[in-house]
């Protein structure tokens, strides 16, 4: 049995051990590696919208799923007589597919709840940082 006088029974190899100095570096770096790929991942969406093409105009309230040039998801709505939108159909908090819902006149993710405003894709509520990825339309 050990007493508290005795030595410790394992050989700690000092070049091995790691001390706070080196801790404290080493979450440092990871940390910065972290926020690094979260700027990275937040502005990639703007690189990624292409253009969808319509041949003919939706009516108000209605949404159609479209294919992006770019080979995004998308769907497009009519939000009044003079807006019509689209957005990438993928929720920036997870992937789910975002839905539109006529009644509410709003996208929402089902997954989370996450809701996002009609014009803009804006986040209103749910756990989405930034907002959905805007397509740019072109009516035929």
């Amino acid at each position: 049995m050990l007493t508290p006088n005795d030595p410790f029974p394992i050989a700690a190899d000092d070049e091995r051990m790691l001390d706070r100095r080196r801790f404290l570096c080493a979450a440092g770096a990871a940390a910065v590696a972290v926020l690094a790929g979260e700027w990275t991942a937040a502005r990639a969406p703007a690189e990624r919208t292409g253009h969808v093409v319509l041949a003919d105009a939706l009516a108000v309230g209605e949404a159609r799923g479209v294919v992006a040039t770019n080979g995004a998801d998308a769907l497009a709505v009519r939000v009044d007589a003079e807006t019509l939108v689209a957005f990438e159909r993928r929720c920036p908090h997870l992937g789910c597919p975002v839905v539109w819902s006529a009644v509410r006149g709003r996208f929402e993710c089902p997954c989370h709840r996450a809701v996002f405003e009609a014009r803009t894709g804006r986040v209103l509520s749910g756990p989405p940082t930034r907002g959905l990825t805007p397509i740019t339309l072109e009516v035929a």
